[in-house]
């Protein structure tokens, strides 16, 4: 293989993407004393409150196991709770607490200034069209994999 086909590669392209992008938001996180999963799943709860422990871990693209030794940490921490849901009284959901949301909300603006920062280099449109096209990559995926 060559090297320029493996800087072509498109996976490598992916994963150098998300690795370069994210390293700096990454150090944001070291300053408050969040590691990357506890923010995914930090900012997942807060996006879609009263997630079940199964789909939250389909949601952060992380095996159940380590999503649940994370929770146990972070409701350890105070950033977040598990309720007995109303419906199914075996079935727990987590919420981010209010001690989460006050660590949660400063880095949520600076994720979506550090994402501006990074798109800026496109147009609107190439922006519109970068994030149809990856909609498209992932949707076909999973349902060639469901």
């Amino acid at each position: 293989m060559s090297r320029q086909h493996f800087d072509d590669y498109f996976l490598y392209q992916l994963a150098m993407a998300s690795h370069n992008m994210s390293t700096e938001f990454y150090d944001e996180l070291k300053t408050v004393g969040l590691k990357p999963i506890a923010w995914r799943i930090l900012y997942c709860l807060w996006s879609s409150p009263n997630m079940r422990l199964t789909d939250l871990a389909h949601n952060v693209l992380l095996k159940q196991p380590r999503v649940t030794n994370q929770v146990v940490q972070l409701e350890a921490d105070g950033l977040l709770k598990k309720t007995l849901t109303k419906n199914d009284r075996r079935n727990l959901s987590l919420v981010v607490t209010k001690k989460g949301r006050k660590l949660l909300e400063p880095l949520i603006e600076k994720s979506m200034q550090h994402e501006d920062q990074i798109l800026s280099v496109l147009s609107d449109d190439d922006r519109k069209r970068f994030r149809e096209t990856l909609t498209i990559l992932i949707k076909s995926q999973q349902e060639r994999l469901n």
